[in-house]
């Protein structure tokens, strides 16, 4: 298992028994497993990106229709356009405008921005 993969999986677990988790705690986290793990490099940057977050990026999430959620759910998932249109019943060009949206709408630059701010937000897990 990956470094993220372990670390989302703890604090999902931390999630799922109803504890609130705050962002100093998912940083302690972070921290933690940098001291025991063999990826400190991985960790590092993982720390450093989590410190660099826009918290504002954070909160746009309610702008967004329940269709862009959606398709931002299935790029959390690691789904291409094609693959998302398949599955929604949708045109792919018609998927391209709605990630052309959510980016603008969260602030994203980079198409691999959406997939990093689905993993982050717990978006991933349809």
């Amino acid at each position: 298992m990956t470094p993220l993969a372990e670390i989302l999986n703890t604090i999902k677990s931390i999630k799922k028994k109803g504890e609130l988790i705050s962002e100093d705690d998912i940083l302690e986290i972070l921290k933690a497993t940098k001291t025991i793990s063999k990826n400190k490099d991985a960790l590092h940057t993982y720390i450093s990106f989590f410190k660099r977050l826009d918290r504002n990026k954070l909160n746009k999430i309610s702008a967004l229709t329940t269709r862009e959620l959606q398709v931002l759910r299935h790029i959390g998932n690691g789904e291409n356009s094609a693959l998302i249109a398949k599955n929604l019943n949708l045109s792919i060009s018609t998927i391209e405008t709605h990630r052309k949206n959510i980016r603008k709408k969260l602030g994203l630059v980079g198409k691999g921005k959406l997939i990093e701010y689905a993993i982050i937000n717990h978006l991933n897990s349809l």
